[in-house]
């Protein structure tokens, strides 16, 4: 399974470099679908991964309006998908970062579901923040450098209102603290 890519050419070339190198095991391409403009920029930031030209412009084209970013990101997922079934792809992975509609959306424009994408529910979608390389969500435990508790909303800056489970006030009351994005980890 590969890292996520944008550049299906990239991926072809790279099958067609391992075949030739004797590596004949199935290679599967991994697929970050597009849901939003911002996470779509901090992920090929992440990943260092290779945008075309055309696909950057038409993001920052879009970046305004989130419907469009989302119809794209499925136009795009269609068309990448085809491509890369059509060069001999033994499947594809999805990485979906528990965001379902786009997908549904892919899976119904290559004709292997039939309108999944109207009965899509991302209604936890504005309970969620990146931090780090996982997802935080509302009832989650995070940890930071005050100890560890429970979330019980993200802000749409990214900070996390949580509860701490190891101070108790007067009375049993926990403690909220109000935690910066980037300063809070989710605890597995």
């Amino acid at each position: 399974m590969t890292q996520m890519f944008f550049d299906v050419d990239v991926f072809i070339t790279f099958v067609k470099d391992c075949r030739a190198a004797g590596i004949n095991c199935p290679i599967v391409p991994g697929l970050m679908c597009i849901n939003a403009y911002n996470g779509f920029k901090k992920m090929i930031k992440f990943c260092h991964t290779r945008v075309p030209k055309f696909l950057e412009e038409k993001m920052d084209s879009i970046k305004e309006d989130d419907a469009a970013v989302k119809a794209y990101g499925i136009e795009y997922g269609v068309e990448v998908c085809k491509k890369l079934l059509d060069s001999g792809a033994c499947g594809l992975h999805f990485y979906t970062l528990n965001l379902e509609k786009v997908v549904y959306g892919i899976l119904d424009g290559l004709g292997i579901s039939n309108d999944l994408a109207s009965k899509s529910n991302e209604t936890d979608a504005n309970t969620m923040a990146a931090v780090g390389s996982a997802w935080a969500r509302v009832g989650d435990i995070v940890k930071s450098v005050y100890g560890t508790g429970v979330v019980n909303e993200i802000r749409s800056n990214g900070a996390a209102v949580v509860t701490m489970d190891k101070w108790e006030l007067a009375f049993g009351q926990k403690p909220t603290a109000i935690l910066q994005q980037g300063t809070y980890a989710k605890a597995f």
